[in-house]
């Protein structure tokens, strides 16, 4: 004789896949951005919060535009115009190396950070504490590239004024952490760590590892006894997956339909959760309903269920909703039957 298992909610569910435990299905995770919504934190709170009801996810990540922690620091952004639907640097305050050291002080409580601070909180009001939320923030190497308009000028001053950029490093880390514990007090869970250079090619040899990694941990740690639900995103081909061992966090998110490793090879390499196995512009984007629904259940099977089904990346704005309500129902029925 056969027993169904409880249902869970979505907390216990997540939680079960971080500690290796069987869930009572897979959890799923969608997200993309709102361009035009996410300008102010109402804004992005109600797009969030609707599009939880619509798809219901297991875990909120909240979706912010890419480049909101470095406009407080001087950056124009403008739309990007992009399938992404987020923004893109217009202009910026690092006009020589001495401007690296000139950073303007930035707080949670105001501004652009204090507006994200905001949507947590009204997104955690919205939904209860039953759902997992995290909020997006990103590696200070990545918001150094962010600030400066491109990777040429950071890799100039890495190696000419090094001094000077690990000083503005320095001042992001400190500032993340800020808005981070600001992000815990205001309800998130924990948040998804992005780095978008920590991957071979992105930089020159040992780059990374030289200034990303000590301020990565910088922050992790700092942040680490507030959160149970971290998730570290490697952007990009060819990434350095050994950081996921490395670093103290709970799920590793990486682009698994792009690059290697593949989710099934991910569970011999790491001993942290996964979160993966969507592809951002793949067939939920371009595809069928049932292509959607098929590469979840592929997910799930390399995974034996024991995974966050997710974007490896950002879904397009635009990716067809019954592709999605597809994804999303794939969880119920992971056998397809």
């Amino acid at each position: 004789m056969t027993h169904e298992r409880a249902p869970m909610t979505r907390r216990a569910r997540i939680q079960a896949v971080l500690r290796g435990a069987e869930p009572d299905r897979p959890p799923i995770s969608l997200w993309r951005h709102f361009p035009g919504q996410d300008e102010t934190a109402a804004g992005l709170a109600e797009a969030t919060v609707a599009f939880q009801r619509r798809y219901d996810s297991d875990l909120i990540k909240l979706m912010p535009t890419g480049m909101y922690p470095v406009i407080d620091y001087g950056v124009r952004v403008v739309p990007s115009g992009d399938a992404i639907g987020t923004t893109r640097f217009a202009s910026g305050p690092i006009h020589g190396p001495d401007d690296w050291g000139r950073l303007p002080d930035v707080s949670p409580a105001d501004r652009t950070l204090g507006a994200q601070v905001e949507a947590v909180r009204l997104v955690r009001a919205a939904v209860g504490p039953e759902t997992p939320l995290v909020q997006t923030i990103f590696s200070p190497l990545t918001m150094a590239v962010k600030l400066a308009g491109g990777v040429p000028t950071v890799t100039e001053a890495a190696e000419r004024h090094e001094p000077l950029l690990r000083a503005a490093l320095s001042k992001m880390a400190d500032d993340v952490i800020a808005f981070g514990r600001a992000c815990l007090d205001a309800g998130a869970d924990g948040f998804f760590f992005a780095t978008q250079l920590a991957a071979r090619g992105a930089l020159p040899e040992g780059l990374y590892r030289r200034l990303g990694v000590p301020y990565d941990l910088q922050v992790l740690h700092a942040l680490r006894g507030g959160a149970w639900c971290t998730i570290l995103h490697l952007h990009g081909l060819q990434p350095m997956f050994e950081l996921a061992d490395e670093y103290p966090v709970d799920a590793a998110n990486w682009h698994d339909r792009d690059t290697p490793p593949s989710l099934a090879d991910a569970r011999r390499l790491t001993g942290r959760a996964l979160a993966a196995g969507i592809a951002r512009s793949g067939v939920v984007a371009k595809g069928r309903p049932e292509d959607a629904a098929a590469e979840v259940r592929d997910a799930v099977r390399q995974t034996g269920g024991r995974v966050i089904v997710a974007p490896g990346c950002v879904i397009p704005y635009q990716a067809p909703p019954e592709n999605l309500l597809a994804a999303r129902h794939a969880v119920d029925r992971p056998s397809g039957s």
